[in-house]
């Protein structure tokens, strides 16, 4: 049974955002806990998107959490301690936290919901719904990165083209500065239509008899 935190503020919609504002730090400091389970199923689906794209572009990921490291299937000249030309393989540190931080604030908007409108399915389900959007980030991100580190060779390996790379550009900013937001927002309301609707008709009557 999940512990509400009961305020009384003047509407009921107040007291629902106050309560998801108590919720938020403790669900971040949760998330950011154990960020390395939440980030596994959507490392595994951007890696299985990113060799979908190009067949051995991933070879493996690395340090899922706060530090996450994709190791690709390229080589690129490079230089060892003494200064001498070797080859190594391109890797591509990425932070997976820029892209899934809208899953506490999607955990304290559950949390912050009356009794009646709470379950884990949909804490369960909400965090699965996310899982996309988290993969679209990845995937863009290492995508923008291969571009711009890889080189020309690799590029052209890799089928870049000028339009290629605008669309890399667009598909990363959107899933750095948008997705995230878009996603959270939408798929609290899919699992709280009916919460929406009482908190609009609960602040309408409230309204009404002001008047």
């Amino acid at each position: 049974m999940k512990t509400m935190l009961y305020l009384r503020p003047r509407s009921f919609l107040g007291r629902f955002f106050l309560q998801a504002l108590i919720w938020l730090p403790i669900a971040f400091f949760f998330w950011y806990q154990v960020a390395w389970l939440f980030t596994l199923p959507s490392a595994w689906l951007s890696e299985l998107l990113l060799n979908l794209i190009h067949p051995g572009t991933v070879e493996q990921i690395v340090g899922l959490g706060h530090e996450t490291v994709i190791v690709t299937g390229f080589e690129t000249a490079t230089q060892d301690a003494q200064g001498n030309k070797a080859t190594g393989q391109i890797v591509l540190p990425i932070n997976p936290l820029i892209y899934s931080w809208n899953l506490p604030v999607l955990l304290a908007l559950l949390f912050a919901a009356n009794e009646r409108f709470f379950s884990i399915r949909k804490l369960i389900l909400g965090y699965f719904l996310l899982v996309p959007a988290h993969a679209w980030g990845l995937t863009f991100d290492a995508l923008r990165s291969l571009a711009l580190r890889g080189g020309a060779d690799i590029r052209n390996e890799l089928g870049f083209t000028d339009w290629t790379l605008e669309l890399i550009a667009l598909g990363y900013q959107f899933g750095y500065l948008m997705l995230p937001f878009i996603a959270v927002v939408t798929i609290w309301i899919m699992l709280n239509l009916r919460l929406v609707e009482s908190l609009l008709e609960r602040d309408s009557i409230t309204a009404n008899r002001r008047r």
